[in-house]
């Protein structure tokens, strides 16, 4: 069951109460992300959720936050993501209130500190480098690129060393008033609490915040028309590529046809890719798709690592795995998807964390609360006919995209192959 209240300032409180647990997960939203952000901002989002764990008028030291949540067991956290930030903490029902507390204290009464800028900047400098060291995430940036060039999208979420080392105080402290308002919040519980009490508790909290803040960011309207490659060399021990086509929005009519196009095509050990391209062939030891939707656009991606040696036979063999599904999913494996699919919501239902992000992202991404019996009847609703259509829409030579990073020169030849 999930309960909705909104405050009169305008912020969302959602709850499920699992009288079972004995861990309450909070999640607070905040509509706002990195592609809210204009180049200059590049890496603001991020660097204002770094900033908030630094000090508050009442937990000065950044110990005292992280103290006041582990100290009894629980764990804090954040994230930066393109459409939003969450803020969000997991504790044992007892210290429910205290952490609830502490999360709002954070995010009204940071104190943003130069001095604490200025030694975060160079903390983010580090994270930024360790992503880029890393040809996992770094393919995954050469893919968005090519996904979504010269958008928002397509930059790395952190931003760049430039943006980051011209971002200010005032810049933080701007974006705060823009941003991080009560209109523009969801505040999201699950666990073994009430709703009124929780509502409760959040006026109180919220009092005095005044809402009013703007909710901008950039529309994608960019049409891909010719296939693309980009190939990254180093000297690493395996060549790390990812191969995605542009797909489709998070309210598309035709999002869990792709949903389950992408778990038959990759996603467990009985998927297609990992039945031939490991099994059968011994080409990767991790090799999978993935899908990601936006408010306004989406993308299908395969992810693997393989031996430099077999890179050429690894992405023939994964287009071929591709191109198959052009001919639709037989009824056997269409029905099996949709049971992993179902299977897996049903269990992330059982942790109060996966409850409480679900709830939130969802109200905050769609405006109301997407139910898992909903869901779930929509995935099953999904028919061979539909998969076929989209499959046959999506899945086209002129929108592929290919990215490997690693010991690989043969960029025209791998250009070449670029044909399902």
């Amino acid at each position: 069951m999930f309960q909705k209240s909104s405050l009169d300032n305008g912020m969302r409180v959602v709850t499920s109460e699992m009288s079972h647990t004995r861990s309450v997960s909070t999640c607070v939203f905040v509509g706002v992300g990195s592609r809210y952000e204009s180049d200059e901002e590049a890496g603001l989002s991020h660097f204002l959720e770094h900033m908030v764990f630094k000090g508050t008028t009442m937990r000065p030291e950044p110990q005292q936050i992280s103290a006041a949540i582990e100290g009894v067991g629980g764990v804090i956290n954040a994230a930066t993501e393109h459409e939003l930030t969450v803020y969000w903490c997991k504790i044992a029902q007892p210290y429910f209130e205290e952490s609830l507390a502490l999360l709002f204290d954070i995010l009204r009464n940071s104190l943003y500190e130069s001095d604490d800028i200025e030694k975060e900047r160079h903390v983010i400098f580090e994270e930024l480098g360790m992503i880029n060291d890393y040809p996992t995430y770094k393919v995954e940036a050469l893919i968005d690129e090519m996904l979504w060039p010269g958008h928002p999208l397509g930059r790395d979420i952190g931003g760049t060393r430039e943006s980051v080392g011209g971002i200010s105080r005032e810049m933080i402290l701007d974006f705060v008033s823009a941003y991080y308002t009560p209109d523009n919040i969801v505040v999201s519980v699950a666990g073994n609490v009430s709703h009124d009490d929780v509502v409760a508790q959040v006026e109180r909290l919220s009092e005095g915040w005044e809402p009013g803040g703007r909710n901008e960011w950039t529309p994608y309207n960019g049409a891909q028309h010719e296939p693309q490659s980009k190939v990254e060399y180093r000297k690493t021990e395996q060549a790390h590529m990812s191969i995605a086509l542009p797909g489709v929005s998070l309210t598309h009519p035709q999002r869990y046809a792709l949903d389950l196009l992408s778990v038959a095509l990759g996603e467990g050990m009985s998927s297609r890719l990992f039945v031939e391209v490991r099994e059968k062939r011994g080409l990767a030891y991790d090799v999978h798709s993935a899908v990601s939707h936006f408010t306004d656009t989406g993308a299908i991606v395969v992810s693997a690592g393989v031996d430099p040696k077999r890179v050429y036979d690894a992405v023939q063999t994964i287009l071929e795995q591709v191109g198959a599904l052009r001919n639709g999913l037989p009824e056997d494996e269409l029905e099996k998807a949709k049971r992993l699919s179902a299977g897996r919501l049903m269990l992330r239902m059982e942790d109060t964390r996966a409850v409480a992000s679900w709830m939130g992202q969802s109200e905050m991404l769609l405006g109301n609360i997407a139910h898992v019996d909903d869901v779930m009847k929509q995935v099953n609703a999904v028919t061979i006919d539909d998969v076929l259509c989209l499959a046959n829409d999506i899945l086209v030579s002129d929108r592929l995209n290919i990215a490997v990073v690693g010991p690989c020169r043969g960029h025209r030849r791998i250009e070449r192959m670029l044909r399902l």
